[in-house]
Order: C-alpha cells, then sequence, then structure tokens
C-alpha cells in the first residue's frame, strides 16, 4: 500500500493533468452505463419496455418488441432443454397472442414454436410486407406489424417471425400524436437525462478537486517554506517527499536553504574572524609599540645617559620593531592566504636536498642556543616533491621557532627533524620535549590566533599567526599537517607530501 502511495505522490503533473481528463471523462460514462442498465433493468416495469401493451405504434411500444425480440433470442441461445425453453417462451408470448399477435420460432432442425399453422403465419406476414427469410426485418404500418429476426449458436440457428394483421399505426403528423410521442420520450426519460447529466457533472468536479489537492498541497508548503526563509529561519525544512516537477522543486529549495544557511554561517565566521584579527593586531601591535615609545622617551629624556644604557635602550627599540615587523608580514601572508593571492613557485626538488638545507641552516641556529639538534632523514635521493622551497622553508622556520619558543626549564632543548618515505608520500616530523600541549590545544594550535597563552601578554612569544601560515601554505602545496603530544611531554609536527611519480617509476 506504501509504495502505490509513493507511486502516486511521484506522478508528475502533466500525467495528472492528463490522467484527471481521462478519467474526467470514462467514469462518469462507466458510471452513467451502469445506472442505465441498472436503471433499465430495475425499472423497465415502470417504463413499460419490458412487455407489450399495446397494438398501437409509439417510439416506447418499438422499444418494447425489441426488448420482447431480444428476451426471445437469447432465450433461444440459452444452454437450457428444449422443455425450459419453451416454457419459458410461451410466458412471453401468450400475452401477445391474446393481443392478436402471431409468433413462428424455426430452428435449424425444424419448426421450434409456432402459434398457429406455419403457412398461414407467412402468409398473412406476407400480405404486409414481403419477406425475405435469410434477412432481417421491422415493418410498422397502416397493414400491421411484421418482425423477422435471427439468432444464432455456433451449433444451432434459430429465425423467429412476429406479425400483427390489427397492428395500428398513428398519423405522427397530428397533433395528439406529437403529442403522445413528447410525452413518452421527455415525460419518462427527461428524469433519466436529468439524473445522467447529474452523476457526470458530479463526478467530473469530484475528480478536479482530487487533482488539485494533489498540486494545490505542495505548493501551500512550498509558499510556507519561503515565508520561514522570508523569516531567516534557514532550519526549515519543506516535507514532501516525490520524484515529479514538484518534488524536484522541493528538493531544490531545500538544498537552496542548506546553501544559504552554510553561507550566513561562513559569512558569519568571516566577520567574527575579522573582529579577531582586528582585536589580535591592535592588542600584540600595542605592546612592541609601548616598548618602543618608552625607551625613545627614555633616550630623549636623557635617562641613558651612558652608552651602555643608550645602546641596551637602541637594541630594545629594534628588537620591538622586528617584532612589529614580522607580525605584520605575517598579517599581510594571512591576507593573501585568505583572498588566494598567493601564487606559488612550484618545482621538482629532491626532499633529501631540501631537507639538508634546512637542517644546515637551522642548525647553528639551535646549537647557538644550546639547544640539541637531531637531524634523522630516511628518504632516498631519488624521492622528489614539488614545492616552492621559499615558502616551505618559512613553514619549516616557524614550527621550529615555536619549538624554541616553547622549551621547557631546566631542561636542556632538544628538537629533531626527520623524514620518512612511502610508496606515494613522504611524512616529514619536527619533535622537540618542550612543554607540550593539551589533547584539547592540539585540535587548535593551527588556528588563526591561537596561543595557548590566552591572555595574550607576551607578543616575543608568538603572535599565534605562525601555525596558522604553516598549514595554509602546506596545503596549498597539496599536502597536510598535524600534531602530537602531550603537556609537559613534548610536541611533534607532522607533515605529509605528495611524492612526484616519474614515467619510468609509474
Amino acid at each position: 500500500m506504501g509504495q502505490i502511495k509513493k507511486k502516486v505522490r511521484n506522478l508528475k503533473i502533466s500525467t495528472r493533468i492528463t490522467l484527471s481528463i481521462i478519467f474526467g471523462t470514462l467514469i462518469p460514462l462507466v458510471i452513467v452505463g451502469a445506472f442505465t442498465a441498472m436503471f433499465f433493468s430495475s425499472f423497465s416495469t415502470y417504463l413499460n419496455v419490458s412487455t407489450v401493451n399495446t397494438n398501437s405504434y409509439s417510439l416506447i411500444n418499438e422499444f418494447q418488441w425489441d426488448q420482447v425480440l431480444t428476451n426471445i433470442g437469447d432465450e433461444l441461445i440459452s444452454n437450457e432443454s428444449k422443455d425450459e425453453k419453451l416454457s419459458e417462451i410461451e410466458k412471453t408470448v401468450k400475452p401477445l397472442e391474446k393481443r392478436g399477435t402471431l409468433i413462428y420460432i424455426e430452428s435449424s432442425k425444424g419448426e421450434f414454436y409456432s402459434s398457429a399453422d406455419k403457412d398461414e403465419i407467412f402468409k398473412k406476414a406476407n400480405a404486409i410486407v414481403k419477406l425475405d427469410k435469410t434477412k432481417n426485418t421491422n415493418c410498422f404500418s397502416e397493414k400491421g406489424m411484421v418482425i423477422l429476426t435471427h439468432a444464432k449458436t455456433k451449433n444451432e440457428s434459430y429465425l423467429i417471425l412476429v406479425t400483427n394483421e390489427k397492428y395500428e399505426v398513428e398519423d405522427v403528423l397530428k397533433e395528439t400524436s406529437l403529442e403522445n410521442l413528447t410525452a413518452n420520450v421527455f415525460g419518462r426519460g427527461g428524469f433519466i437525462i436529468i439524473l445522467i447529466a447529474t452523476i457526470f457533472i458530479i463526478s467530473a468536479v469530484v475528480l478536479s478537486l482530487i487533482t488539485s489537492s494533489t498540486i494545490r498541497n505542495p505548493i501551500r508548503k512550498l509558499e510556507e517554506g519561503a515565508n520561514e526563509i522570508s523569516k531567516g529561519n534557514f532550519d526549515y525544512l519543506i516535507d514532501y517527499d516525490s520524484t515529479n516537477e514538484i518534488g524536484i522543486t522541493v528538493d531544490a529549495f531545500n538544498d537552496m536553504t542548506q546553501i544559504m544557511k552554510a553561507s550566513m554561517k561562513y559569512q558569519n565566521e568571516i566577520e567574527e574572524s575579522k573582529k579577531e584579527i582586528i582585536a589580535g593586531v591592535a592588542h600584540d601591535l600595542r605592546t612592541p609599540l609601548t616598548s618602543v615609545k618608552g625607551y625613545v622617551e627614555g633616550l630623549m629624556d636623557g635617562i641613558a645617559d651612558t652608552p651602555e644604557k643608550q645602546e641596551r635602550y637602541l637594541q630594545t627599540i629594534y628588537n620591538s620593531t622586528m617584532t612589529m615587523e614580522k607580525l605584520l608580514d605575517e598579517l599581510l601572508t594571512v591576507s593573501k592566504l585568505d583572498t588566494g593571492s598567493i601564487n606559488l613557485d612550484l618545482h621538482q626538488i629532491s626532499i633529501t636536498d631540501f631537507l639538508d638545507d634546512c637542517a644546515n641552516n637551522m642548525r647553528i641556529a639551535i646549537e647557538s642556543r644550546g639547544f640539541e639538534f637531531v637531524y634523522n632523514n630516511k628518504c632516498s635521493p631519488e624521492a622528489t616533491v614539488l614545492l616552492d622551497s621559499d615558502q616551505f622553508q618559512r613553514v619549516i622556520r616557524n614550527i621550529f621557532q615555536n619549538s624554541i619558543r616553547y622549551t621547557s626549564k631546566d631542561v636542556v632543548g632538544r628538537i629533531e627533524l626527520a623524514a620518512q618515505e612511502y610508496n606515494k608520500t613522504v611524512i616529514i616530523s619536527i619533535a622537540d620535549n618542550g612543554i607540550g600541549m593539551s589533547v584539547e590545544n592540539i585540535t587548535k594550535m593551527f588556528d588563526r590566533f591561537f596561543r595557548a597563552d590566552q591572555a595574550r601578554t607576551k607578543v616575543s612569544e608568538g603572535s599565534g599567526l605562525g601555525l596558522y601560515v604553516c598549514k595554509q601554505l602546506v596545503e596549498l602545496h597539496g599536502g597536510k599537517i598535524w600534531a602530537t603530544g602531550k603537556e609537559g611531554e613534548g610536541l611533534t609536527v607532522f607533515i605529509s607530501l605528495n611524492k612526484e611519480i616519474s614515467a619510468e617509476q609509474n
């Protein structure tokens, strides 16, 4: 039952309209036909069409004779025995014989029934109209009435002859005859005509209402959905499951709603991000600017009255200026990444050569700070990747600086740069033994402006943009970046890059 409802619900609108027209025509006709058959069968006595009750011609009388001959023919071709057929036919013809009607029935085997002598019946019939036994005859004239018809089965054929020389045919031009005809046709038939027309109209109206409701209801749901969306309710979904034109429209409408919801969410995130950037930049620039201002005022006021103080003040001003420059540089990079205006200069590079250069460059800076540096590269010299070496060195450098910045106190810092080659990828890892990070913060460490120090009191410990820039640049290279570690046990950052496979290797 559920499958049938689903199929009906999925009917196309054009199909619904076509079916409505077809059923709007056929159903009333079927109803009218069935009602008419039932009416004539049940009320034939009321209409006087099942028996002949006059020897005077009228439209109703002709219907009566048609019905009588049909009943006799049906009885003859039935499966009943000969005696049973004769019994039923006698019941039909006896009232007619009392009105002077002669009836003769002949089968292929000979005479079956006769009201009088066969020759006498045919003589009287031929006196009214010339007969041909092979042809049906239906004659109502001033000389009398003659009807000759046939009934056939596969194995038997019958001839039925009815005649009455006392039959009267009124002059249809007479006013009384016309009135009689009108009364017979419209007096009794008018009721049937009005009833048939009423049934037809009611059927058409009901079918039209059913069809219109199947179209009107989903359109009303669409209207309700549009009103909800106009009010900003992007969680509203129209409940209508169908594959027809309206169902496709509803699905598209729901998809559009979800897209608008996602777009609004994205726009809100952008606005929040802008606010966060402005607040973060203002906060991070304030500390170095305050430092620069304070030391410049100290120089102007003559507080730095010795060469050593002056050198120390100038160095502090220089360091604060470099901090601001670095922050602005990272902000510019973030802006370019967000707008998609960074174009990578990609080249096929040996990952071993690239990491060797990075290790040599970073070793001096790391060891000068008293850190232990370990380099463990297990990639073959033939392993190559597509890299913008300048931008990717920035990624490695930012991660190293992050490891240096968050070293543990009273522990000799240790940083390990490692690489492992696989069938299709190269995994680079940078591990340290610093303060580590909680599991909750590890999932956020690549977010923009994220720092474990949420108070943001130490700008020198990072702006919170370095790892965000790393993530964006790695993904621009088609790679992935993630981290593992525990609080107090150090941190390991992993970078996955796709290997470039030569045609010979492929």
